[in-house]
């Protein structure tokens, strides 16, 4: 069992819904960090960043010609009091977190075969994420309550699919300490 934390990064939190939410997510998701670290799991952060270049723009970035999270900039940086340590960083340029990165390397080489996956955007990030784990044959929770996005339609209809169909559960935070501590 792993702790998979995506992208708790300033870029995402310019968003004035998001950014409203990130002390209670920030708490939740520290205190799951804490359990993960007691109970000698591992805690891995993935964070999103692009080239100035445009070579690792997604479509949409390239057709707005507009990029974002740039390495060194504040965009790129985690968000303050996140309690980093000494876990695994991950830098990703598409919403799948496994997409062109060595996650499923660390993840092989640490012979995890559970992640509970929390951060932001459900609907996209955390989803495609999850949904890339299935494809890697890996059992799969949501952090329901360490988990944002700033639309709330598509991420109730991920979190539906997930759990439906990819019998991923979404838990809450008392349940998602017990599977870590577990």
């Amino acid at each position: 069992m792993a702790l998979l934390v995506i992208d708790l990064q300033n870029a995402y939190f310019e968003n004035p819904d998001l950014a409203a939410r990130l002390p209670k997510l920030l708490q939740r998701t520290n205190e799951l960090i804490r359990a993960a670290r007691t109970a000698g799991r591992p805690v891995i952060l993935v964070r999103t960043v692009h080239a100035r270049d445009r070579s690792t723009w997604t479509l949409n970035m390239l057709e707005d010609d507009e990029g974002f999270a740039f390495p060194g900039t504040e965009q790129a940086a985690y968000v303050d009091t996140l309690e980093v340590g000494d876990a695994v960083d991950i830098r990703k340029t598409r919403d799948n977190a496994f997409h062109g990165t060595r996650l499923l390397e660390i993840i092989a080489q640490r012979a995890i075969r559970h992640l509970l996956i929390g951060g932001v955007s459900t609907h996209s990030c955390v989803a495609q994420t999850a949904m890339a784990a299935f494809a890697e044959d890996l059992q799969v929770a949501i952090a329901g309550d360490a988990i944002a996005s700033e639309n709330r339609s598509l991420s109730e209809a991920a979190l539906t699919f997930l759990s439906e169909e990819m019998r991923q559960p979404v838990l809450d935070q008392d349940s998602c300490l017990q599977l870590l501590r577990g």
